[in-house]
């Protein structure tokens, strides 16, 4: 064996040793930085964490809060009932108080059978009142009035 060989084999193997120490070394820097970020985060977190004390303070507002709401609807509502159930009342003596007996409502606004081109003009058959009969009237006929 030549001494140049030997020579080229160290310089070869010395490279590798200097590109393997150059990366280990970065890569520890690496590991460093990601220690301290972490070591610094960790504190952060400690110190702006929320105290038991915070929490049930946090707690009873959201529970005070809560009461006062729930109490002034569940009043308001209580007494919208109460005049809606007074209105009905009203209502339901209305006709009994005059002697009329309660009859079906005759058609209304939001009637969707109305105006369809049935040739009634809109106006749903009356029943009739005389003789107690409470039969529909006969539809108009389709020739009349035109």
């Amino acid at each position: 064996m030549s001494l140049d060989g030997l020579r080229a084999w160290i310089g070869v193997v010395e490279r590798k040793l200097t590109l393997r120490t150059r990366v280990f070394l970065v890569l520890v820097a690496i590991a460093i930085g990601g220690a301290g970020t972490g070591i610094y985060l960790a504190i952060d977190a400690h110190d702006s964490a929320v105290s038991e004390a915070d929490l049930q303070a946090v707690r009873d507002e959201l529970a005070a809060g809560a009461a006062e709401t729930a109490g002034g609807d569940v009043t308001q509502l209580e007494t919208e009932v109460k005049a809606l159930q007074a209105e009905v009342e009203a209502l339901r003596s209305e006709p009994d108080a005059s002697g009329e007996g309660t009859a079906a409502p005759q058609g209304s606004a939001g009637d969707s059978t109305a105006g369809q081109g049935d040739g009634s003009g809109g106006v749903a058959p009356q029943l009739q009142q005389e003789g107690g009969s409470n039969q529909p009237a006969e539809p108009p006929q389709e020739g009349a009035g035109k």
